[in-house]
């Protein structure tokens, strides 16, 4: 997750600061004290991070028996989908939008997508394709261009299942509130939803602040992700959200169905804007094993 991180940092901090008039030595030195003040009230920000309250008995026994249950849920199906799919043929439905500060659809693009997979080699084709607007991708070129020019999308299962998740850590599990709440259906698979949130009064300095686990109830496979999170930067604030979810082919084996990625970047010196995409795959046929 760092290289996109700092993809990210690079690209709003080299962006060339919006022309200013400078009328006088006085107008000068604010101009050149605007980035410092900027990052010390950010970091001031940063540092009021109230003391925990001890935890009750009766939530520190919903959360350890909560905590438990995660530690059993078996993730390997998971964390296989998308490089498994380099065995398979399949089709995929791609849609990336983006949107303005005012919540106004600025540009769209839209995709069908064949892979064939086969001794000779894989392949894809786009049997359709519509688009409109213009985008400013920046970074989040990594997550769309590439979607449609490589043969398999991006794994997004490193960036929303961790091996050692921030909520998990000693030092911050008390910071968090861990809940089994009711079973849902995904795809026709019953599944628990396991549901942790960060704490409104100590989610200071925490970055991710919210995630969902889904675990069928039959295999005790983690079988879809949702996750929030918000990351600060010295002058930019990125909210971002992921969604995966996979499920059984015809053989059972467990490859990606769908996927949804939602950021949006807030800066001093530029409107914000949010990207979304969306991916769904179907028919798939294993080639190799």
């Amino acid at each position: 997750m760092g290289g996109v991180k700092s993809r990210i940092i690079l690209s709003v901090l080299y962006q060339p600061f919006p022309s200013v008039m400078v009328h006088s030595p006085r107008h000068l030195k604010i101009v050149l004290l605007l980035p410092l003040m900027v990052t010390i009230m950010l970091v001031s920000s940063g540092c009021k991070r109230q003391g925990l309250t001890p935890v009750g008995p009766i939530e520190a026994v919903e959360r350890d028996s909560v905590v438990a249950l995660l530690s059993t849920v078996n993730q390997d199906g998971i964390r296989a989908a998308f490089p498994t799919l380099e065995n398979y043929s399949y089709r995929r439905y791609l849609r990336t939008e983006q949107y303005d500060d005012e919540d106004f659809m600025v540009a769209f693009t839209e995709h069908n997508i064949i892979v064939n997979t086969g001794q000779d080699g894989r392949s894809s084709v786009i049997t359709q394709a519509d688009s409109g607007g213009t985008f400013d991708f920046g970074f989040f070129k990594r997550f769309v261009s590439e979607n449609v020019e490589d043969t398999d999308p991006v794994d997004l299962i490193p960036f929303i299942l961790d091996d050692d998740p921030i909520y998990l850590q000693p030092k911050n599990i008390d910071r968090y509130s861990f809940s089994a709440v009711d079973d849902t259906l995904m795809w026709d698979r019953e599944a628990l939803i396991i549901d942790v949130r960060a704490k409104a009064d100590l989610a200071d300095g925490l970055n991710v602040r919210r995630v969902r686990h889904y675990v069928d109830r039959a295999t005790n496979q983690l079988v879809a992700m949702y996750l929030e999170r918000i990351d600060l930067g010295m002058l930019f604030r990125e909210e971002s959200t992921y969604y995966v979810h996979i499920r059984p082919d015809a053989g059972g084996d467990l490859v990606p169905y769908n996927t949804r990625f939602e950021t949006m970047i807030k800066t001093p010196f530029k409107t914000s804007w949010r990207i979304r995409t969306v991916s769904t795959y179907t028919d798939h046929v294993r080639t190799f094993r």
